[in-house]
Order: structure tokens, then C-alpha cells, then sequence
């Protein structure tokens, strides 16, 4: 049973990381947190200690790779915190696969914004608006972003332009992908 609610509740901060860098561009903090959280509750119950051993060296190891890119200008933070968190899940070896699934979601994410950008601006504009109707109706979601509505997420939609692509989608379905080999 806890493996199973471990699995829902992951899949359900993936997607809603994923949509929310997709519509705003930004990965928050608070659904990065909820994956440590997550992990550091339920892991010791599901892993023996040389897993969770081994997942927090990847998590280190990955983590000082995201940097070098972030610093580099290849990943934005967001991105490279949360790639760190989902190794985190992954340890080793599934972490080799998680990144060929993400790098080929992420082609693919990359393709598609490519070849059909007018549309994916509109469904992330729409999705932005559900968003904001959704905290206006229920500030209290305002706290799953950790600060939606005070930076560029509230007011006029021009202020969140894409200039990169939101590989934070790439990410999540990578995480999604991986989770029938995860414990």
C-alpha cells in the first residue's frame, strides 16, 4: 500500500512540475521540496540502506553535473535541481536510462516547439489562465508555487515569454517512464 500511494503522489508532483514549467517557464521549489520530502518518508520503509546509499551518491553526482551546466548556460536551475531530485529516485543504475528517456523527450519537446510553436503558446497561455482562475477561486493553490501570484505568474501573460524550451516536461515524463523500475 505504501509503495502504491509512493507511486501516485509521485506522479503527481511530476505532472504538476511539468505543467507548471510548461505554462510558466519556472520549476517551483515547493514541488522539488515535495519529492525530497516524499523520498526521505517513504524510502526508508521501501529501500534497504546501501539503496539509499547509492540514490544519495547519484543525487550528489548529478547534482554537481546540473551545476557545471547551470553555470554553463546548458540547464536553467530550476531544471537542474530538478533533474538532481528525480536521480535522487533513480540511483544507480536506473539512473542511465532515466537520462536517455529525458534526452529523447526532451528532442522530441524540442521538435515539437520547433514545428508547432504557435499552438504550444496558446495551450501554455490556456493553461496559464486555468491557473490563475483556479488561485483566484482558491488562493490557498497559491501555495503549491511558493510565491505563484507575486513574481511574473499573476497579472498579464506577456511578461512569461518563451525563450527556452521547458525541458521540465522532458523531465517528468523521463520520471513517469522510469517509475515501473523504481522499487
Amino acid at each position: 500500500m505504501l509503495i502504491l500511494l509512493t507511486k501516485i503522489i509521485f506522479i503527481l508532483l511530476n505532472v504538476l512540475v511539468g505543467l507548471y514549467d510548461f505554462s510558466f517557464y519556472r520549476i517551483p521549489n515547493s514541488l522539488l521540496i515535495g519529492l525530497l520530502v516524499l523520498y526521505g518518508l517513504t524510502m526508508p520503509f521501501i529501500l534497504g540502506f546501501d539503496e539509499i546509499m547509492n540514490s544519495l551518491v547519484v543525487f550528489g553526482v548529478v547534482l554537481a553535473i546540473c551545476v557545471i551546466f547551470f553555470l554553463s548556460k546548458i540547464f536553467g536551475a530550476g531544471d537542474a535541481k530538478y533533474f538532481s531530485v528525480v536521480a535522487l529516485w533513480m540511483g544507480y543504475p536506473d539512473v542511465i536510462p532515466f537520462v536517455i528517456y529525458t534526452s529523447l523527450v526532451g528532442g522530441a519537446v524540442a521538435l515539437l516547439y520547433l514545428t508547432a510553436q504557435h499552438f504550444l503558446d496558446w495551450l501554455s497561455d490556456f493553461i496559464w489562465n486555468l491557473i490563475q482562475r483556479l488561485e483566484e477561486r482558491m488562493p490557498l493553490f497559491q501555495a503549491i508555487w511558493l510565491g505563484s501570484g507575486i513574481g511574473p505568474e499573476k497579472g498579464k501573460r506577456e511578461h512569461i515569454k518563451p525563450k527556452v524550451i521547458p525541458y521540465g516536461i522532458a523531465i517528468a515524463v523521463g520520471a513517469i517512464i522510469m517509475l515501473k523500475q523504481m522499487f
